[in-house]
């Protein structure tokens, strides 16, 4: 099952937890998972709620949807969730899901979730954050046979980790007597460009490990930050139909939920359940660009 969420009101600027817990909650109640069943919760969001780092985004989710006080209250049932964030840039999401996969497939778990969200941390001290606030949530449970995740891999290109940088700085302005926390988000004018260019070169590495042809992957799932970088990567690859797109909106994107997003976009359509090989894909700050093999 896959979830989303979005601030209910345009002028609400949004909170990374409350869209978070939302998109988690809506998750488990979609899917029918008992939190008590949910052997693994991990968070992936990077521009969180009041900076917040401690304790984890996980824990408070998990204490957010009452998983503790559920237990206690039907004796039957045992808690037995372990959560934790994960810091990996746009690649945060798919690294979770890589993680909830492992312990899945060694019958550690019977269901885990994989949840991302970001919003501005303090309102108007930022500087060039385009990101939308939004929050999505991914539950994995084990198939018998060859059906989902097969195959991932990560590829990462360090000379490029200038890019795209995140710094928080102390300014003190000349009208006020005490200074702020400024987040600063800068981006130069060739990531896109470059990020388009190292997705195509991990993409082809990805299906020559993997013995897939490019013609033969049915939809691609993708990152949906940042921006123009679907549209030309759909144009540089040929994918039409075969690609999830996110339309944009002025100037904002979305970043670590992006590719859930897109997942959510195809479940609903019904593209992802009539496709055969799915991949996934997400490039972030690094730059890295991770991928996954996904078998209908």
């Amino acid at each position: 099952m896959v979830t989303v969420a979005r601030p209910h009101f345009s002028f609400y600027l949004g909170n990374s937890i409350n869209l978070s817990v939302r998109a988690a909650r809506h998750c488990l109640i979609k899917s029918g998972v008992d939190m008590c069943g949910l052997g693994l919760l991990i968070y992936t969001g990077i521009y969180r709620h009041k900076n917040t780092g401690e304790p984890s985004i996980a824990a408070l989710i998990q204490e957010k949807i009452s998983s503790g006080r559920t237990a206690f209250d039907d004796s039957t049932k045992t808690q037995n969730t372990f959560s934790f964030d994960i810091n990996n840039g746009g690649c945060g999401l798919l690294t979770g899901i890589e993680i909830v996969h492992r312990s899945l497939v060694n019958k550690e778990i019977s269901f885990g979730m994989t949840v991302a969200g970001d919003s501005e941390p303090f309102h108007g001290l930022s500087k060039s954050f385009n990101f939308n606030a939004s929050a999505a949530a991914i539950i994995l449970s084990l198939t018998e046979g060859s059906r989902g995740f097969s195959l991932f891999r990560t590829y990462t290109y360090p000379e490029y980790s200038e890019e795209l940088v995140s710094r928080t700085f102390y300014s003190i302005p000349t009208w006020k007597k005490r200074g702020q926390n400024i987040l600063n988000v800068s981006q130069r004018e060739s990531y896109p460009d470059l990020c388009v260019e190292l997705a195509v070169k991990s993409l082809y590495k990805f299906l020559d490990e993997s013995g897939i042809l490019l013609k033969e992957i049915d939809l691609l799932i993708g990152s949906q930050s940042p921006l123009k970088f679907t549209g030309r990567l759909k144009a540089r690859l040929g994918m039409n139909e075969n690609f999830v797109e996110i339309s944009q909106n002025g100037e904002k994107t979305f970043h670590t939920a992006g590719p859930a997003f897109a997942l959510k976009k195809a479940w609903d359509d019904d593209r992802f359940k009539s496709a055969k090989n799915i991949i996934f894909l997400t490039i972030g700050s690094g730059i890295k660009v991770s991928v996954a093999l996904y078998r209908n």
